[in-house]
């Protein structure tokens, strides 16, 4: 499925003809949502670098951290999740953990060239004529379709198709993030390990 197969899916199941100027924004308001729901591990990608001061920038696509490593005396350490306000009181003697400010990766104890590695969960781009593809609509099609048709809903003030479509959207929603967890992967939920 593509992005114009998409609005003429909407547009069809819809039954109106009258609304092809305004589908762009449904499938954009559908979107809107969507991206907030889901944080699909199936997309997680890496990147390597080193640290400058401390601090590594985020990839342009940064959506969601799953975790962070660095080489430190040449092995592999897996960091720590650490409130960024706690950063400036606690002092360890090699890097052990990480946090985010002012869209950059901090990482504590880091020395310049410190090699780090960041797994992370792009943003997924949005659907436009420039992008007619991305991770949601090749992998949950459905998804995107009846969300989209549930923002058209709202926006019409369609009481009936709204209260049939949420259960379906959601639905929807929880069948993508269990078909990560069958394929043994975590959800995205970010785990914060207590500092010890």
């Amino acid at each position: 499925m593509t992005y114009a197969t998409l609005k003429t899916d909407v547009a069809n199941f819809l039954h109106r003809t009258d609304l092809t100027a305004k589908i762009p924004t449904f499938i954009e308001t559908a979107e809107a949502s969507l991206f907030r729901e889901l944080s699909v591990k199936d997309m997680e990608v890496s990147v390597t670098g080193t640290t400058t001061g401390g601090y590594a920038t985020l990839p342009a696509d940064f959506g969601q951290v799953k975790r962070v490593s660095v080489t430190y005396g040449g092995s592999a350490l897996a960091l720590d999740y650490i409130n960024p306000a706690e950063v400036s009181t606690t002092t360890t003697a090699y890097p052990k953990y990480y946090s985010l400010e002012n869209n950059q990766l901090k990482i504590t104890q880091a020395s310049n060239g410190t090699a780090y590695t960041l797994y992370y969960v792009p943003n997924i781009e949005a659907l436009s004529d420039s992008n007619t593809t991305n991770w949601l609509l090749d992998n949950a099609k459905d998804l995107y379709l009846y969300a989209s048709c549930l923002a058209a809903a709202v926006d019409l003030r369609d009481s009936a198709q709204v209260a049939t479509l949420t259960p379906i959207v959601n639905t929807l929603i929880e069948s993508v993030r269990n078909h990560s967890k069958r394929r043994g992967l975590p959800d995205g939920s970010m785990r914060i390990r207590p500092r010890g």
